[in-house]
């Protein structure tokens, strides 16, 4: 029991080392406590018998504490418990001086010894931290009064701005009720319009739809005198480039009325033809240019449609190849020749050795189309129709480079 009651005031000890001189005083009064014990235990011997065994522990227990306590005997050696707790205590107080080795003691003397030195300096310490403390207390008392100052101002302040803030909210609300005031009379106003936007575009409608209907058969119109205004120009329909002058029979030969002056070259051919009553024109053969001179040409007669009505003088002739003024200009609509002796690109070299120019595409100086297969669905051919262009049939332009 005693040695259970030492090793609790022991924990005790190292756990505060505040109470460590306290602790060494238990001990010793615990040695008294022995000895009382003992004369107790002489007189009541007999009584004891059976607890002799424990007393005789108890007894060399006790002696190892004594001696562990004063240090007189070199032999004697503390219990492990105790020792354990002297080695704490020794980290411990290290630890409390701002040291990292441990110290190390022999005896629970020299532990109390190290430990009034070590109460000594943190009781130092603790004055040191005191009067800190104390300085770091007038510090913030002298903050408190500067803010609580501060804080009056800012109350102040404060006081004034909810003042503004009230103002302003007794502004804000009769802002509010001019805008409400405002918003009604404006969707009241909204309405209204909405109402006569409503009749106007009703009335905006029905005049559209009266007036696109109108549009639709003034198209109509426009479209079918397009189609009666608009006819394809033929060849059977161009102006001529000139006249026979004269005609041999004889010799097969004839006479026009174009020379250099009108810019004619040898090899073109000239399709003949006369006007009848009404204006129908009646084809009547071919001539070659087969000598040029100033004011006339003399043609070789290729062929006479008509001996009953050869050709004679006064005929008109014209050909594709012939312009006063410039070179003509020939464009293809379609896809393939149907004559079956030359293809397109043979037709167009042709044109081109007659002296003639190929284009692609029809333009405001095409003078002649050439219908081949498929025209009709060419844009080539529409637009030529639409600029009075004369379209060449095929067999027409085979008149002229097949011979």
């Amino acid at each position: 029991m005693a040695r259970n009651q030492g090793g609790a005031q022991l924990s005790f000890l190292i756990v505060s080392l505040i109470l460590n001189l306290g602790l060494a005083f238990v001990i010793f009064s615990m040695n008294g406590e022995y000895q009382r014990e003992l004369s107790s235990k002489i007189v009541a011997k007999k009584n004891l018998d059976l607890k002799s065994d424990e007393v005789k522990a108890l007894t060399e227990e006790i002696f190892g504490m004594r001696n562990l306590i004063q240090g007189a005997d070199d032999l004697a050696v503390p219990t492990e418990e105790v020792q354990s707790l002297i080695d704490k205590a020794g980290s411990e107080i290290a630890t409390a001086k701002g040291s990292s080795n441990p110290r190390s003691y022999a005896s629970l003397t020299d532990l109390y010894s190290d430990s009034i030195d070590t109460i000594r300096f943190l009781n130092n310490e603790l004055n040191s931290q005191r009067s800190l403390a104390e300085a770091k207390d007038q510090e913030f008392m002298e903050t408190v009064t500067s803010k609580s100052n501060l804080g009056s101002q800012l109350n102040e302040e404060i006081d004034g701005l909810r003042g503004e803030v009230n103002d302003f909210q007794v502004q804000l609300e009769q802002s509010r009720s001019r805008a409400r005031e405002e918003s009604t009379r404006l969707l009241e106003e909204n309405e209204q319009l909405v109402q006569d936007h409503s009749a106007m575009v009703y009335k905006l409608q029905r005049d559209l739809s009266i007036t696109q209907n109108l549009l639709q058969r003034s198209n109509d119109r426009i479209e079918e005198l397009k189609r009666e205004i608009v006819r394809e120009q033929t060849f059977a329909m161009i102006e001529p480039d000139g006249e026979i002058l004269n005609v041999s029979e004889e010799l097969g030969k004839a006479w026009i009325s174009l020379g250099t002056k009108n810019k004619l070259r040898r090899g073109l051919v000239f399709d003949v033809f006369a006007y009848q009553k009404g204006g129908k024109r009646i084809s009547k053969g071919r001539v070659e240019v087969l000598k040029v001179e100033s004011d006339f040409s003399e043609v070789a007669v290729l062929e006479n449609l008509d001996r009953f009505d050869p050709i004679s003088a006064g005929d008109q002739i014209t050909s594709p190849f012939f312009d006063q003024s410039d070179v003509p200009h020939f464009v293809f609509a379609g896809e393939v020749a149907t004559n079956g002796k030359y293809s397109v690109e043979d037709m167009v070299r042709k044109i081109e050795l007659f002296g003639g120019v190929v284009s692609t595409s029809v333009a405001l100086d095409t003078d002649f189309v050439v219908a081949v297969k498929g025209y009709e669905e060419t844009e080539e051919y529409d637009l030529a129709r639409d600029l009075g262009v004369t379209i060449l049939r095929e067999q027409e332009l085979l008149d002229f480079i097949d011979f």
